[in-house]
């Protein structure tokens, strides 16, 4: 039987949810709050190597999970991968903590909610205010009820390389030539030539908590974008700190996006190569990169999504829930592009008819 969680008020029996702002559990009645107690465990990496192979075997499809309401009994039904949902007819809290035992391997750690739904929606108005060609009508859109905090699943990666790189230095000299232009005068030009040497070196590199996200729904692209995360604010994961916000299990498993953050840790090697390599340019790099001491964690991660529609378009943001970095689409306003079309348009014109007047 599934075994659900309701986390009531002490004090008067209504809901708990953990609050952004008190960074504790904070009842929506009474307005009580109760501290979440730290754990005193440690978070511990673990060797890739031994999950890494059970990990290619793909995601099981999810059971949906019935949960019978202790307070007016009745029945909700939810993914089996959903860590946290609310009654469908009285708005009952349940944690679902099996939802991560869906998959394989389960959260060590979470960073909690910082960034309020309230300071969220301050710093949208404040960034989509910047820039002259921003649509200034949607500052009087309101965008609370499509503004939601989502605890996002995130793999992290840590790995020691040794990286041996060779190829074709560049080096840059010119010489001063003479030759005749169209007019037949005598003219010297500088021609740039290219002294090439074949260099070779070695470099260790360490990489600590590469980030990525294990969501399919969270584009890495736009997630990058409000990096960083201060991974340093992680603490052992606790499913209450998960009352309030929207939670549910990875869908991008350990294998996939290990590749990715083997991509991201090749990029880095090879720019740090061509920055050993290169005078003032390269050829025929070549790179071995030999990796050792593997290690990765799942982490759960607060991110503000928002996906709205304005003016017959679909546009979206995302809000660090940490620290605020807000990255997305922006409207542009069609009368001041056009505005400014026809301004640029009279200014041609004007200095066209002004050279025929000369």
């Amino acid at each position: 039987m599934q075994a659900f969680q309701e986390y009531p008020c002490p004090n008067c029996g209504s809901e708990l949810n953990y609050d952004a702002e008190k960074r504790s559990l904070k009842c929506l009645h009474c307005g009580a709050v109760f501290a979440i107690r730290p754990s005193t465990e440690v978070i511990e990496e673990k060797n890739i190597g031994i999950f890494k192979d059970a990990e290619t075997i793909p995601i099981a499809p999810v059971r949906v999970v019935v949960y019978r309401c202790s307070k007016c009994g009745q029945e909700t039904q939810e993914p089996g991968d959903v860590a946290f949902f609310e009654c469908r007819s009285c708005g009952n809290n349940v944690l679902n903590p099996a939802a991560y035992a869906t998959r394989s391997i389960s959260p060590a750690g979470i960073i909690p909610f910082k960034i309020s739904k309230q300071d969220a929606l301050d710093r949208f108005t404040q960034w989509i205010g910047k820039g002259f060609w921003n649509d200034g009508d949607l500052k009087k859109l309101s965008l609370a009820d499509k503004l939601e905090g989502h605890y996002v699943p995130f793999w992290t990666f840590d790995c020691q390389t040794e990286n041996h790189w060779a190829g074709y230095s560049g080096r840059y000299y010119y010489e001063t030539v003479r030759r005749r232009n169209a007019s037949g005068q005598e003219v010297t030009e500088q021609v740039r030539h290219t002294d090439w040497t074949w260099r070779s070196g070695s470099f260790e590199r360490f990489f600590d908590d590469v980030l990525v996200c294990g969501n399919k729904s969270v584009p890495q692209d736009r997630i990058n974008d409000v990096y960083p995360y201060l991974l340093n604010d992680v603490v052992v994961f606790d499913d209450e700190y998960l009352l309030g916000w929207n939670a549910r299990a990875y869908d991008k498993d350990l294998s996939e996006t290990y590749r990715l953050a083997r991509t991201i840790m090749d990029g880095k090697i090879e720019a740090e190569a061509i920055s050993r390599l290169a005078e003032d340019t390269y050829r025929d790099l070549q790179v071995q990169t030999d990796y050792s001491g593997e290690t990765f964690k799942q982490i759960i991660l607060p991110v503000w999504l928002c996906r709205y529609l304005f003016k017959g378009k679909t546009y979206q943001f995302i809000i660090n829930g940490q620290t605020g970095a807000i990255s997305g689409t922006k409207p542009l306003s069609v009368s001041k592009i056009a505005t400014a079309v026809i301004i640029v348009l009279v200014i041609i014109i004007a200095v066209y008819l002004f050279s025929k007047s000369g």
